[in-house]
Order: structure tokens, then sequence, then C-alpha cells
């Protein structure tokens, strides 16, 4: 910690494009970074470098403080020796001199964390959920409206319909689970800062919120029912209007779907559909032209039969899927998919088996773990929100455009009616 780089506050960049404050970063030299890294593998902990919009690399405080406390405890436990000893040239053995040079060259090869690599099925956090998983862990699995996702970094995600619950990591000594504040009836930002552009402040200004730990509430159904209250109010509504007042039963019964955005249909078919849609919100990190990082997504990951699915999800209404021209912004992005998907195909089967199998640890999915294939190009799933009875001229258009794409040959294209997709 004492190498870190005195810096003032601001935000920083992960690998899935996501902005955390300074204050959770922490900048190693070379050396630091070395010994850092050997002490991580030695306890089982996490250490995953992080690059910056500068190139720089950096690593969650959390996971350097935990590798710290490691070491002290080590220290701790090594009884002092009254004997004199006089100090000598220690020569490290094969081992570990294979280890400093792997990590040495490590430090001049491409950052290979948030890479299909990362992923260890061995890791402490399955481990501890499969064997010793705490009671609110439980109430997750137990409750019908959320579903979890394994990510490539070694943490989990709950989600409903698409809200994040909590973002689940083992710290070196527990587990823990947080919540975006705002989940927890907190809606005011604990900092407010000047918007950068080429490094110089605006007059626009950030809002800076933070994630807070979130066990106690997923201790009891009503604390998980209140961040799911406060996911609705803040992200979306879920169930609509709900015009016909069903009770919840009624809504369970009948499946309907209450498109309020893409999200609560995202969730919906996860949720009603659990033995095809193994994942959603895929996220990995390209390099673009300098030290720019372009971020692939994927909405939905299909398993069928043995063969991966990609599947971006797209409402009618939005505004990508057609213009007035040159092409739909949404050709150039489903390109890119099939492109990215081409490129790493042995990538994700071998990928999404570690997934599956740590998920059939966890109780998460039932099915087979084997993937034979991977569909080489991406499906664009659109969802129509149309209400036939109201359709006008400029809806029939939009359509016929849209159907259009069903033309293209680097992609596959579907449009479904929303009340019928979950049936």
């Amino acid at each position: 910690m004492e190498q870190q780089k005195r810096r003032k506050w601001h935000l920083v960049r992960n690998n899935n494009g996501e902005w955390i404050c300074s204050e959770q970063a922490v900048y190693l030299d070379d050396f630091s970074t070395m010994i850092y890294n050997l002490r991580a593998k030695k306890y089982d902990l996490p250490l995953s470098p992080q690059t910056d919009c500068a190139g720089e690399k950096w690593y969650y405080k959390h996971e350097v403080e935990a590798v710290m406390a490691a070491m002290e405890a080590d220290r701790q436990e090594i009884k002092p020796r009254k004997l004199k000893i006089t100090p000598v040239k220690r020569e490290f053995n094969e081992k570990e001199t294979k280890e400093i040079n792997a990590i040495i060259m490590n430090m001049f090869k491409p950052n290979k964390n948030g890479s299909f690599d990362t992923l260890n099925e061995k890791y402490r956090l399955w481990q501890e959920l499969e064997n010793n998983p705490p009671r609110w862990w439980k109430n997750v699995l137990a409750d019908k409206e959320l579903y979890v996702e394994i990510r490539k970094d070694n943490y989990a995600n709950i989600y409903y319909y698409g809200g994040n619950v909590a973002l689940i990591r083992w710290t070196g000594k527990e587990i823990t689970a947080k919540t975006h504040q705002k989940y927890l009836g907190d809606k005011k930002p604990v900092r407010i800062v000047p918007q950068k552009e080429n490094g110089k402040e605006t007059d626009k200004t950030v809002r800076i919120y933070e994630y807070r730990d979130c066990r106690e509430e997923l201790q009891t159904p009503e604390g998980l029912e209140e961040i799911k209250h406060y996911i609705r109010e803040t992200y979306h509504d879920i169930h609509g209007e709900n015009t016909q007042k069903e009770t919840r039963e009624e809504r369970d019964r009948n499946r309907h779907v209450y498109a309020s955005n893409e999200k609560s249909v995202q969730g919906a078919l996860k949720l009603r559909f659990p033995e095809r849609y193994i994942d959603s919100e895929f996220a990995y990190q390209r390099p673009g032209l300098g030290n720019e990082r372009k971020t692939i997504r994927f909405d939905l990951v299909e398993l069928r039969g043995k063969e991966l699915v990609f599947i971006e999800l797209k409402l009618i209404t939005d505004p990508r899927l057609r213009t007035g021209k040159g092409e739909a912004e949404i050709i150039g992005q489903m390109k890119k998919y099939a492109e990215f998907i081409r490129e790493h195909a042995e990538d994700f089967k071998t990928y999404y088996t570690k997934v599956l199998r740590i998920k059939k640890r966890l109780g998460l999915w039932n099915g087979e773990t084997e993937i034979d294939s991977v569909s080489l190009k991406p499906e664009l799933l659109v969802v129509n929100t149309y209400k036939e009875d109201k359709m006008s001229d400029k809806k029939e258009k939009r359509i016929k455009a849209i159907k259009a794409l069903e033309e293209r040959p680097e992609f596959e294209t579907s449009i479904e009616e929303y009340q019928d997709l979950c049936k």
C-alpha cells in the first residue's frame, strides 16, 4: 500500500467499463505488483488488475487489503526465536524462480484480467457458497424472482428483472454482498463532482454513488422485498400499472410480461426459461484505438441443445433499429458481435462449460454441462410492444423496415409479440 501513487480523487474505469471512485483503486509499482501477486497466489486470494482510460494498471483496494491482512496474519503466527541467526544470502528454489519469472514476464504482457481464463472453478467463493452458504444466500436461492449470474472475474451478481440486487465477492476472510445505495433507500449521492472532457472540467456534474453492505437486508424475505421495491422505484416498473388489479399469484399464474423496458423482458425470459438462458449481461472489453477499450455486451446467452447462441434484445421502439439515412446503428453493432464470436468461439465453449459446472455445484443449474458448438451468428430479438388495435401507418412502416433486417447475412433477426414471449 505504501507504493500507491498519490492522486487527487477522480473516477477510474475498470475492465467492464464501469466507473468507480479512485479512493477504491490502488496503483502499484512493478516490484510491489510482483510481491502482491506472489502473496495472492499463495493465499488463494483474488488480485485482479484493471486498466484505466490512460492504460495504467490498478487494483481494487479491498483485494489489496485482503492480501495485506493475510500477510500480517502469517507474520503473527511466526513465533520470535531467541537464537541469534546470522543472515545469509538465500537462494530461490526452482519453483519459486519460475513463479517470479512468470510474474515479471506477465508485467509486459497484455492484461488477462476480465478474460475467459480468469474464471477459476476452485476459487474460494464457489467453495464457500457450495459447502458453507450463509443464510442470506439460501434466501436468495429460494426467491423465485431472483437469478444469479457467475462472472469471469470470480464474483457473482444477483438480479431482479435486470436490476442488480447484490454483488457477491470473497474478500479473503468472508463472503460479502453489496448493493447500490439507492436500493437501500438512500438516493443522496456521496459526492457531486465536475464532469471532465479531454482532461478538463466542464459545467456538467457527475453524481457519485456507492455500493453498500446489504447482507442484513438479504437475511429476511422482508429485507429482500424492500430492495426489490427500491429497484422497481428507481430502475423500472416490473409489473406495469396492473390495470387488471391482479394479485401476485394471478399474475404468476397468467405469466404476463409487463414490458416497461427491455431489461424487464430480459428478466422475465431468464426466470421463465432457466433451462435455456444460461447467462445475461455478459461483458468483455476489447482493445480499441490507443488506450481506448470497447465493451462487448450480450443481453442473453442461450444453450440451444448443446449449442451456444448469443442474443441481443431490443424493444421495437428502440431508435437504433432503423434510420432515415445510411445503415441502422444496430447493423454495425451486430457485425461487431459476429466478429467477436468468430474470434472466441472455442473460448466460449470452455468458459461456459466452467460457468455451468459452477452453477450446478451451487444449485443454479440442473442441466448438462457439455457444449458442443457455438452459433457464429448472433441473434437480434426484437420485442413488439405495439398494441394491434392501435396500429398507425407510422408503426406499420416501422415494423416493415425492421423486418428488412431479417435479410442481413451476418446475424439472425426475429420479431416477437411481447405477450407471447413467456408462454
